[in-house]
Order: structure tokens, then C-alpha cells, then sequence
């Protein structure tokens, strides 16, 4: 914490933000930010005659500007001194008007780039930031609707989730091969893209309600348990949007001082296009930025994941009367401050792991997508023999990834019961899993069935909620301030959201699932089954889990061996 402090102070204190968003003219000068045009903010193309007739602009020879000219104004410093219409875009002078609806085009392709397509999803985002808004609060709605459904009618809900998902995709598909059909523009592709995508999607629930149909009963019954944890403390229920607000917040902060840090180096460029240097140490400070950033963002999710597993342990042992478990509904609180007070090294520990894996995978695919770009402004010669290389180890990183935080989520719950090391834990849940896996197996399949249904019904809901209002009114009108010229990026970026909220949503769902199953294996292999009597429904899932382990590997059934 004190490097990323240092960090933090370092760039405030040497970084400059602007050097990353103005524009460089012609003599390499940054508009707004160099001395001799620090009153000039906006970069400004001059227009020029093409040899065919008619006008064009000439982005290698930009000027910065105070205010963007109108059409009529002289400018000077131009070869071309009459100015053409212009808006203020992101620092830059655009063509606008209708007129020159063709050199505002050609001009956005001669600028695209990686940056500037983040800027133009960050645009969308601001024009449509009350459908994204609204798509986030009707998920959030959609996952609480969920829990409650859950708790009384869990196998009428798994089916009506799975109708609900198909029904949804297949008719966002419908819309976005529509409005392929009716667009003859550089979108089009998008659209079709898009539609194939969401009947993919539609198949895919289909064929899982038609391949998993004897899973559902226990996939009902894992739900229903899970759901009957959460309802009985209810922090648990806000436990999800806890959790997004922090790391949303954290992250906002890491990214806004990332930003100051890129900014301490040595910028240079003309128009858009921009080069930055950074010295040996400024690189490494970046590196260890980045580093220390996704451990913060790791360490919240393990202690997270650590306060669930706490809160559910506490469920598990506690004495059951009047039909109800007594349990105190603020132990995710107290398992938040016994994870922080006496388990934090453990904690990191595991946090790290999962960090350094998370780095290197992330390397890989930058490493990976920057080959490919290469690749194509050498117009396709891309070199097979590094792109399988790359490929193969990008494979292995995110498998041990994954790896690693399946163990480490476990290890933490281990942690929970038994407040154990780290190294202790890993070892107990190793002997669990030797000894439990075949049911673990089965039990978590069964979860992951009703996760997918519900994840694909609210986002499937979403989408087609904010294709209908990206396509009509305000967004599809192009003389709107509000107006998105390709509504199919905002559809991705709502159903994105949508997918992030509802798996925060069923995350809570594995992980109190996953904390049972342990907590019964823990009681049954060091107490004898001690709680046993206190979750017997549980206990009889559990049986039946095992009973279906020892048939599919051909073993007598436990408890049925002597028949």
C-alpha cells in the first residue's frame, strides 16, 4: 500500500493529463499544453483542393486553434484559408453539417485507431448513460426477483428463466437482423454479427434445458438451500451491490491515478496520432503500478468472498428453533472485520497468487492482440509460428487462472470454518476434494445450470429492453444531441452490464452453495456429522449427490452396500 501511495503522489505531482487527450499540430507542438500554444486547446485541420475537384482536409498539416472556426471564417496559418463547419470533438475541430457528412467520415477513418474507439464507446456511453442506467437498476431488480422466487417456487423458476432467456434472445436476433436489412452502411455487418450472436445464444439455452433436464431436480434443490442461507440474513442480499459499489469505486480511483502515472512520460506526435517514452524507472512504476492495483482489486474480492463464506459457516452450525436457524443477520459484517483483523495475510496471500496469473494472462493477450494489429498493417502477414506459440500459452495461463481461483475461493472458506493458514487450508480442501470431488462434481454442475438460465434470461431481457429504446426516439434521430450512429455498440456495452450484474448476483448463489458442501464434508469427517440433524435437507441433498458419484463410477451405493 505504500508503493501504490508513492505512486499515487508521483504522478499527481509529475503527470500532466492533458499531454493524453490533445492533439500535436504540424510542428509537433501540443495544443493547450506547450508554452508557445498553451491558449490554443483545439486542433483544427486545415482544408485543401484535391486534384479530382472539391474540397478535402489535410491531417498532416493541423493548426491549434482558440474556437473552432465556422464555415466563412479565414484562418490564416492555412494554405486553404477559408474554413469549413466545424464542432468541438474531444479536443478536436470535426466537420459537421451535412455538407460535410463525407469529409467527416474519411477524416474519422484516417484517425481511427485503438484510442480513438475507446473514445467513441466512452461517447456513447455519455449520450446513452440513462439507458445504461436504467438497464443496470432493471437487472439489479431482475437478480432481487430471483432470490425471492428462488426461496418459494425454485423449480417452476429454473423453466420459466430458461423460456424467458430463449424467447429473449431469439427476439433481440430478430431485431438486429432487421435493422441489418434495412441499413446499407458500414454497420450492417455489425447487426448481422450481433443477431447471430443472440441465436447462438438462444440454441445454446435450449439445448441445455433439452441435454441437463435430470440435473434440474438438483439443481432446484442446491438453489433453494442457498436461497433459504440468504434470506436469513438479509445483509447477504445487498451483499452483491456492496461489493460492486467498492470495486467500481476502488477501480475508478486506481484507473484515474494509472492515468497521472502515463502521463509523467515523454509525449510526442502530429494530429492524433501520438508517441510516448518513458525512462527505465518510470516503466517500472507502471509495471508495479498495475501490479499492486489488480492485488487491491483481488484482496477485495477474497475478503468478499471470505464474509459470505463466514456468514454461511455460521448458518450452517447454528441450532435450529421454531423452523428457523438463529443466526445473527450482521455475521457478513462481523466476517468482514475477522477477515481484516486476523486472516489479511492469508488473505493477500491468496489475493497474490491470483494476481500474478491474472498479469501474465493479461500480458498474453496484449502480446497477443498487438501481434494481430502488426499482422494487418502488413496487410495479413501475420507469423503463424509466434501466433501458436502465443495462442497455446494464453490457453495454459487461463486454465491455471481459473485453477487458482477455484482453489483460492475454497481455501478461503476453509479459512472461515477452521482459521487456518493459507498453506493449512489448501491442504484440508486438497483432502476434501480427494475425498468428496465426484459429489462436489455433480452438486456444483447442478448450480451452474440455474446460473446460466438466470445470467441468460436477464441479460437476454436487457438487450432486448435497450434495443428497443436505442432504435427509437431521441438515439435514432440524427439532428439529436442524443443521437448514436451505431446503436449495436450500445446494445453490446447494456448487455455487458446487465451480464456483470446478474453474475454478481449468482455468485453469492455459488459461493454459499460451495460453503455448505464444505461445511457438511468438514462436520462429517472431523465431528462425525455433528450438525447433521440441524440440515437435514441439506444433508439428504448431499446423499444424493454421493449416491449418483458412486453410480456413475460403478461402486456400491453408500448406505446400500450390505443389501
Amino acid at each position: 500500500m505504500g508503493f501504490l501511495v508513492w505512486m499515487l503522489v508521483y504522478g499527481t505531482l509529475y503527470g500532466n493529463t492533458s499531454k493524453l487527450s490533445h492533439g500535436f499540430n504540424a510542428k509537433g507542438e501540443q495544443c493547450g499544453v506547450t508554452e508557445a500554444v498553451q491558449d490554443k486547446p483545439l486542433l483544427y485541420f486545415c482544408p485543401t483542393i484535391l486534384s479530382v475537384g472539391g474540397e478535402g482536409v489535410n491531417t498532416k498539416d493541423p493548426i491549434c486553434v482558440g474556437v473552432c472556426p465556422v464555415a466563412g471564417d479565414q484562418v490564416s496559418e492555412c494554405s486553404v484559408t477559408k474554413a469549413y463547419q466545424t464542432e468541438v470533438h474531444s479536443r478536436y475541430c470535426m466537420p459537421s453539417g451535412s455538407t460535410n457528412a463525407e469529409v467527416r467520415r474519411e477524416l474519422s477513418e484516417s484517425m481511427r485507431s485503438f484510442g480513438s474507439t475507446v473514445t467513441d464507446v466512452l461517447i456513447k456511453i455519455q449520450r446513452a448513460w440513462t439507458v445504461l442506467l436504467m438497464i443496470v437498476v432493471v437487472a439489479m431488480v431482475m437478480g432481487y426477483i430471483f432470490l425471492f422466487m428462488l426461496k418459494n417456487l425454485a423449480k417452476c423458476f429454473i423453466y420459466i428463466c430458461a423460456v424467458v432467456g430463449f424467447l429473449a434472445f431469439a427476439a433481440l436476433g430478430f431485431i438486429l437482423w432487421s435493422k441489418s436489412a434495412s441499413d446499407d452502411g458500414s454497420f450492417q455487418m455489425a447487426f448481422k454479427v450481433g443477431a447471430i450472436l443472440s441465436w447462438c445464444a438462444s440454441c445454446g439455452v435450449l439445448l441445455l434445458v433439452s441435454c441437463c433436464g435430470q440435473a434440474v431436480e438438483l439443481s432446484t434443490a442446491c438453489m433453494s438451500q442457498a436461497a433459504h442461507v440468504i434470506w436469513q440474513m438479509p445483509l447477504l442480499l445487498g451483499a452483491p451491490l456492496f461489493k460492486a459499489i467498492l470495486k467500481i469505486t476502488v477501480f475508478a480511483f486506481l484507473c484515474a491515478g494509472f492515468v497521472h502515472l502515463l502521463s509523467t512520460g515523454e509525449i510526442t506526435g502530429v494530429g492524433r496520432d501520438r508517441h510516448i517514452e518513458y525512462t527505465e524507472q518510470q516503466k517500472g512504476y507502471l509495471w508495479g503500478y498495475a501490479f499492486v492495483s489488480l492485488w487491491v482489486l483481488s484482496f477485495i474480492t477474497a475478503l468478499y468472498e471470505f464474509a459470505i463464506a463466514y456468514a454461511t459457516s455460521q448458518y450452517y452450525v447454528a441450532h435450529t428453533e421454531e423452523g428457523t436457524k438463529d443466526v445473527s443477520p450482521f455475521a457478513a459484517c462481523e466476517g468482514v472485520y475477522i477477515g481484516v483483523r486476523y486472516h489479511t495475510g492469508s488473505l493477500a496471500l491468496g489475493s497474490c497468487i491470483v494476481t500474478i496469473f491474472e498479469l501474465i494472462n493479461r500480458l498474453l493477450q496484449w502480446a497477443k492482440a498487438k501481434e494481430k494489429l502488426e499482422g494487418d498493417a502488413e496487410e495479413g502477414d501475420n507469423n503463424a509460428c509466434v501466433s501458436c506459440i502465443i495462442s497455446v500459452l494464453l490457453c495454459c495461463c487461463g486454465c491455471i487462472e481459473n485453477f487458482i481461483q477455484f482453489i483460492s475461493r475454497n481455501v478461503y472458506i476453509d479459512i472461515a470454518l477452521t482459521s487456518n493458514n493459507f498453506c493449512q487450508a489448501s491442504r484440508a480442501i486438497m483432502d476434501i476434494f480427494m475425498s468428496h470431488g465426484a459429489a462436489f462434481a455433480i452438486l456444483n454442475g447442478a448450480t451452474n445450470i440455474f446460473q446460466i438460465f438466470a445470467i441468460a434470461s436477464i441479460t437476454a431481457t436487457c438487450g432486448f429492453l435497450a434495443s428497443f429504446m436505442l432504435t427509437s426516439g431521441d438515439y435514432a434521430n440524427p439532428d439529436s444531441e442524443y443521437y448514436i450512429e451505431n446503436p449495436a455498440g450500445g446494445i453490446i456495452i447494456c448487455c455487458i452490464l446487465a451480464g456483470i450484474v446478474a453474475w454478481s448476483f449468482m455468485a453469492i448463489f455459488d459461493m454459499t452453495s460451495d460453503t455448505i458442501l464444505i461445511c457438511h464434508a468438514e462436520d462429517t469427517a472431523r465431528n462425525g456429522g455433528k450438525y447433521t440433524a440441524e440440515n437435514k435437507d441439506f444433508a439428504e441433498l448431499y446423499a444424493q449427490a454421493e449416491e449418483k458419484a458412486a453410480k456413475m463410477k460403478g461402486q456400491p451405493v453408500p448406505g446400500k452396500a450390505a443389501a
